[in-house]
């Protein structure tokens, strides 16, 4: 087939192909608990919803400007300075179809053929595939998972070459739910003051913090002024998965460009999602911080669950809706008619005999891990560690045996 060969490195998104498979055992009727989603199961808040009936019978129904209507621009603007500390005007603000959109968009409007991208491993699975649809090529840094998934600024240094063009920057971080604080982006700010190297973050879980930890976007150090593009959007803090608005500030040369892109890929964001984004940033904010308490509790409780499993290794998640044990020791094992030789083995073994949806750890860099999201109900929560207990414990004993 005459494809494009950019295509021969990417596999489908592993974390929306867990979902789609428990949508269909659900619809075959099997009583299966997804845990795999990166989606808040609470509603959208009302205030947001009716912004969206009140934007449809206000006519706002057409084309806007393809970098967002003046009105949420302006708020996000008045946002990033509220809350990340960032002042950039909204001439300096791109609206997109999400944040995967927004983050798509920045990395073909910097990079090119045979630049290389450092991002930070574990990552979030589509960077990499980002970056080879822009022709660019992924230079993984792996953190320091015995240590909380801790930066490792030496590796960093050691990973830079003439060919580093982007630094992408997760925090708090998907998969892992690590929390990188003021030290650490100091630290990462000294290597990288004096480069050339463009710096994307990507803030999408910036309200979800769970414990006493101070963080810092790499946007407000004067020695970065000028190569910081900040990703954020509407998704996880106000329960808007689908009516994908994300959006970034930056420097007018890159955001200008986005815009360039964007204007031939999507017109503009969808407009009535727009108008109830506007309405998410500039309403009351007490419906992100409710759901980030239920989170941590969520967290906590998933947390201790985990421990209880002879054979898990796992750190409490600092922030996100996400935990990431290390799962190594049980396998490779054999039970019954599974042969279990990897992560992807594993979940499957789970998902078959214990009806419960993980995401194998391979999918973000990180073969000995697998991530669990605790952005569902306690009930159904409770209901998932039992079988996931019974499942794990009953597999190591036999590894054991």
């Amino acid at each position: 087939m005459n494809l494009s060969k950019r295509l021969s490195k990417i596999e489908p998104s592993e974390t929306l192909a867990i979902t789609n498979r428990v949508l269909e055992m659900k619809t075959n009727g099997e009583d299966v608990i997804g845990l795999g989603a990166g989606e808040p199961d609470f509603d959208t808040p009302v205030h947001i919803r009716q912004a969206a009936i009140e934007a449809i019978n206000a006519g706002h129904t057409r084309y806007t400007q393809a970098t967002g209507i003046p009105q949420l621009r302006e708020a996000i603007s008045y946002r990033f300075k509220q809350d990340n500390g960032i002042d950039y005007g909204p001439d300096e603000i791109i609206v997109s179809c999400g944040g995967k959109h927004v983050l798509a968009t920045a990395i073909l409007a910097i990079c090119n053929e045979g630049d290389e991208v450092l991002i930070p491993s574990p990552y979030w699975v589509s960077y990499p595939a980002m970056v080879w649809l822009s022709g660019a090529e992924p230079v993984f840094v792996p953190t320091k998972p015995d240590k909380e998934f801790s930066f490792d600024v030496e590796l960093l240094k050691r990973s830079i070459t003439e060919k580093t063009k982007v630094f992408m920057f997760c925090n708090p971080v998907n998969p892992t739910g690590a929390v990188y604080g003021v030290d650490q982006t100091d630290q990462i700010a000294e290597v990288l003051k004096d480069t050339n190297i463009i710096i994307i973050t990507d803030e999408l879980y910036h309200s979800m913090i769970f414990d006493d930890i101070k963080i810092r976007s790499l946007a407000t150090y004067p020695e970065l002024e000028g190569r910081v593009i900040s990703v954020n959007g509407v998704s996880k803090a106000y329960a808007m998965t689908g009516w994908r608005i994300g959006y970034a500030a930056g420097p007018h040369k890159y955001i200008s460009q986005m815009g360039k892109i964007q204007s031939h890929m999507t017109s503009n964001p969808t407009s009535i999602a727009q108008w109830a984004a506007l309405a998410a940033l500039t309403g009351p904010q007490d419906c992100v911080r409710e759901m980030t308490a239920i989170f941590k509790q969520r967290r906590d409780f998933v947390y201790k669950s985990l421990m209880k499993i002879k054979g898990i290794g796992c750190h409490r998640s600092q922030g996100t809706f996400y935990i990431f044990p290390d799962v190594s020791k049980f396998f490779p094992a054999h039970v019954n008619d599974y042969n279990i030789e990897n992560v992807v083995d594993l979940c499957n073994y789970i998902l078959e005999t214990q009806k419960v949806a993980l995401v194998p750890g391979s999918a973000f860099g990180s073969p000995k891990h697998l991530r669990i999201s605790f952005a569902t109900s306690m009930t159904s929560l409770q209901q998932a560690m039992e079988r996931v207990h019974s499942g794990l414990q009953d597999l190591y004993e036999h590894k054991e045996n």
